[in-house]
């Protein structure tokens, strides 16, 4: 068996306050991995509109294989903060 770990910084629109989160966006998968470019634009377009962490986290996780562990972390003001979500698609 064979485990992938993907990383990448994600910028996104906060929902509350005119300004932009920075983060990184952590997944880990037991077998084959996506196809990259599909899911670093389908990443893009959730960045593109004003979404919680949680959101962009749990939106992200439905497209991904089940099984699938995705982490974000997050620091927002005086806050660091950590979301974590499984995939949801059957293989």
């Amino acid at each position: 068996m064979v485990t992938v770990t993907l990383r990448s910084t994600v910028i996104k629109r906060c929902p509350y306050r005119d300004e932009t989160d920075t983060g990184e966006l952590v997944i880990v998968l037991d077998g084959d991995a996506p196809e990259l470019h599909d899911l670093a634009a389908q990443a893009d377009d959730l960045c593109a509109e004003p979404i919680t962490h949680e959101q962009f986290t749990e939106r992200l996780a439905a497209i991904l294989p089940a099984g699938a562990r995705i982490t974000t972390n997050w620091t927002t003001g005086p806050w660091d903060v950590q979301v974590e979500a499984t995939g949801a698609i059957p293989r």
